[in-house]
């Protein structure tokens, strides 16, 4: 099976993925710190895109990680919080996602 069969679907792995969440820790205004640390992961210049229980963020891996650094930063500007995240490389593409789902779906 050539490589490029193998890997339909899927980003290249030189396009970075990495999901995290913020959790504010004792604070009354938990959306300031969420929403500042999204801020400033998107100002690195990643492609960002909010979900309901975490965000994407998509560039090159020096994008991604100075994003992810940038968003811990503003978070905790705010006050104690948690950052959780997870990388990937070559990561499934919107078009398989959609697929799958619509499999799902049926």
């Amino acid at each position: 099976m050539s490589s490029e069969r193998k890997n339909a679907g899927y980003l290249s792995p030189e396009v970075v993925g990495c999901q995290f969440s913020i959790y504010p820790l004792r604070q009354l205004e938990i959306g300031d710190s969420i929403e500042a640390a999204i801020r400033a992961a998107k100002a690195e210049g990643c492609a960002i895109r909010v979900g309901n229980m975490s965000t994407l963020i998509t560039g090159s891996e020096e994008q991604v990680f100075l994003a992810l650094r940038a968003a811990f930063r503003a978070a905790q500007a705010k006050g104690p919080a948690v950052l959780t995240a997870t990388l990937v490389a070559g990561m499934p593409s919107d078009e398989l996602v959609a697929e799958i789902q619509s499999r799902l779906d049926q």
